[in-house]
């Protein structure tokens, strides 16, 4: 609409001692409606892009956003092979709010179709080990974020453990997820400078390279495997083009659990969508996140597997679950990494393998041992086949 965009134009100018705006235009990119948005056009010819929050959950992520842009000084940048925006101004009072900043051209990648052997994927293996090659000193001192890898795995542990308090987590998932808190091989990582909240909605393409990479609200010290946790769900062959170039390129030792840690946290946005749902006392988010955790557990047993530990990741097909994370990712609160931009989870060189409890070609509820559906948890031992929709005892 030509009113927001003229709205947001002055707005800008107000943000931007001497700005001098020649055309306004509204931007409909941006995602999930969090924030409206409009191209300048300066009367030098430059574009630059005009972004007010729609929410409060917004305005806190658009001030970490400014925040993170302040710390990557022009040195950091410069070892990056791709654009950051830089801030040129924002303008916080009690009922508006706006950040200017410079326009990075090209197209999200999650508007691009993603093939195997392409140039693209090697840029973006690249990309990803050149922030995780960012010194940590700067951003560490600039106050952001900062956590060991026991820090990392007591956080997962934290997120488990408040899924499991509502009642509403599947028995099978809060086994399979603490199982890998548990693993102490799983955790042996060097933390890196990461982007906190990469997807391919936040990464600009031009089809061939990565030009520029958004969304730097999360920006910390952390896990490597939280910028990689939607790789997990791509296409084997193009998962393992991004991570053959990521790992030739990336800092340290190889770590050889990344894919394992990358594919816990996928699944744990499941159980951060039903924590935002039953916080915001939203009965639509929770019961899409229920829907999704229960295909997952669907999945888990219709491709027996191992459970999330060290060398025995297993391979599962949760396209649907991502589909349903599409679906509910409009109401998904602003300060989140998107799980929307994933599709089906084929992680590369990992097979299946039957499950004990039950015989080849047995769907483990077929099992005439034991009525899963109706065990309490401490009924049941280790070699017990998981259910599909095994609840705590306040969800039946």
């Amino acid at each position: 609409m030509a009113e927001l965009s003229l709205e947001l134009a002055a707005l800008a100018v107000a943000a931007v001692p001497d700005l001098d705006v020649a055309a306004a235009l509204e931007h409909t990119y941006e995602a999930h409606g969090d924030f409206d948005a409009a191209l300048l056009t300066l009367r030098d010819g430059e574009t630059i892009i005009a972004r007010r929050p729609t929410s409060s959950a917004a305005a806190q992520e658009q001030l970490a956003d400014v925040r993170a842009l302040a710390v990557l000084t022009p040195g950091m940048r410069s070892r990056l092979p791709f654009q950051v925006s830089e801030v040129l101004g924002s303008l916080a009072e009690k009922r508006e709010r706006v950040a200017v900043y410079t326009f990075l051209r090209g197209i999200p990648a999650d508007q691009e179709t993603l093939e195997p052997g392409t140039l693209f994927l090697v840029s973006l293996g690249r990309a990803i080990a050149a922030i995780h090659s960012l010194p940590k000193g700067p951003v560490e001192a600039a106050g952001m974020p900062s956590l060991s890898a026991s820090e990392a795995r007591q956080a997962a542990a934290q997120t488990i453990a408040r899924a499991k308090e509502t009642g509403r987590l599947p028995v099978t998932l809060d086994r399979r997820w603490s199982a890998a808190v548990d693993d102490d091989s799983l955790w042996q990582f060097q933390p890196t400078v990461i982007h906190g909240a990469l997807g391919l909605a936040s990464i600009i393409t031009d089809g061939n390279q990565v030009r520029g990479v958004l969304g730097w609200s999360d920006l910390r010290v952390g896990d490597p495997a939280r910028d990689l946790h939607w790789i997990s769900s791509l296409d084997g062959a193009i998962a393992r083009g991004i991570l053959d170039e990521y790992t030739d390129e990336a800092p340290g030792t190889v770590d050889r659990q990344l894919r394992q840690r990358a594919l816990l946290y996928a699944e744990l946005e499941l159980a951060r969508w039903l924590l935002h749902g039953v916080e915001a006392s939203d009965a639509e988010i929770i019961a899409d996140a229920e829907g999704m955790l229960d295909s997952l557990v669907d999945r888990i047993h219709r491709a027996p597997a191992q459970p999330l530990v060290h060398e025995t990741l297993p391979v599962l097909d949760i396209a649907e679950v991502q589909e349903l994370l599409k679906e509910a990712a409009g109401r998904r609160p602003a300060h989140q990494p998107d799980a929307h931009d994933t599709g089906s989870a084929v992680l590369p060189g990992l097979v299946h393998e039957a499950t004990s409890g039950a015989p080849a070609g047995v769907h483990p509820d077929d099992s005439p041992h034991i009525d899963v559906d109706h065990a309490a948890e401490d009924d049941l031992d280790d070699d017990t086949p998981p259910n599909d929709f095994m609840r705590t005892d306040s969800r039946r």
